[in-house]
């Protein structure tokens, strides 16, 4: 058994002196996740790996994983992807010549046809992403799941979550749990738009909240009450306009990894999931009547079609209510 740690040891320094030059790719990576990386092997023919593994090294080394998971995902999504690229096409490994639209939608077609929606969605996330960084970017991503709505929230689930903040041990971590409760409670963020929201984001005119969303589905939308308190108290003695309000670590790999790490390592015995508060924002907006093309524009949804699976938790309306409406007969004022 000795021997056996012994050579396994020496396996590990002896890759590990081999490939020095490609951990100065990253000099703070952790010792930890350098191991990962070295000692990674994925379950394809010997021939292959060796022809990729140097790239594959690289590759990783320079998106700057800073956690087990990302490293690990991306040590295996990038394995497999480049063995078949190479044993399919023996293109030339530069991130160029890989990380194409081409040979990704090639890879999901032949390699992963029978893979579910969701994984083949976050397998062009995660090569996308690393397009975007390392070659010229330009993979057009895969629509998001089709998954069904989030049960909404209880009122008595959201006084838990409020308890929940206000326990945390350090000021610090309150804000930012006020901060994930008042965006994603309040005005319908989604993980990738609270990670980029800045203090300046935040309006307040005439005593009401307005957050102005950053990103690719910008605008503008006034945070519901009570959780305007609870954003508020997110921005207490904080005065830079370009400080982020969640303050926690931006992976280069997938920017909101913080959020969840940061609610996965401060349980409640509630817990304050992004996607059930945003639905239970959405739901709640249905529940008060407001107009659905009001409802799309705020919650930054690219088609009506999105409100499908968030319908099934909003309230039964009688539909004899609203016969006056439907047949045309005048309101009376």
């Amino acid at each position: 058994m000795t021997d056996r740690k012994d050579r396994f040891n020496n396996k590990f320094l002896s890759d590990s002196a081999a490939y020095a030059h490609l951990r100065a790719l990253d000099p703070e990576l952790p010792d930890a996740l350098w191991g990962i990386i070295v000692r990674y092997h994925p379950k394809v023919s010997l021939t292959q790996w060796k022809a990729v593994r140097e790239f594959t090294i690289a590759t990783a080394v320079q998106m700057k994983p800073r956690s087990y998971e990302s490293t690990r995902r991306l040590m295996t999504m990038t394995a497999r992807f480049h063995s078949w690229l190479w044993a399919a096409t023996g293109s030339e490994l530069t991130a160029e010549r890989i990380y194409t639209s081409r040979n990704v939608y090639r890879y999901l077609q032949e390699f992963l046809p029978t893979h579910s929606e969701s994984h083949r969605w976050g397998i062009v996330r995660q090569l996308g992403t690393i397009a975007d960084l390392l070659a010229n970017g330009g993979i057009k991503r895969l629509p998001a799941p089709h998954l069904p709505g989030r049960r909404p929230f209880s009122l008595a689930d959201s006084a838990t979550m409020h308890s929940w903040a206000g326990s945390l041990t350090t000021n610090l971590k309150r804000q930012n749990a006020w901060a994930i409760l008042g965006l994603a409670g309040g005005a319908g963020l989604r993980t990738d738009e609270i990670i980029d929201v800045r203090l300046g984001d935040i309006e307040i005119s005439d005593g009401r909240v307005f957050v102005n969303v950053p990103g690719p589905r910008p605008r503008r939308v006034p945070v519901m009450n009570p959780w305007n308190r609870t954003l508020l108290r997110s921005l207490d003695q904080r005065a830079d306009p370009d400080e982020f309000l969640f303050r926690g670590h931006r992976s280069e790999e997938y920017r909101p990894t913080g959020i969840q790490t940061f609610l996965t390592m401060h349980p409640s015995r509630v817990r304050a999931t992004v996607s059930r508060l945003r639905s239970t924002w959405i739901v709640t907006q249905i529940d008060s009547g407001l107009p659905l093309p009001v409802l799309k524009a705020i919650a930054g949804f690219a088609s009506a079609q999105s409100l499908d699976k968030h319908l099934r938790y909003a309230k039964t309306l009688n539909i004899a209510d609203y016969t006056g409406l439907i047949i045309g007969e005048e309101v009376a004022r």
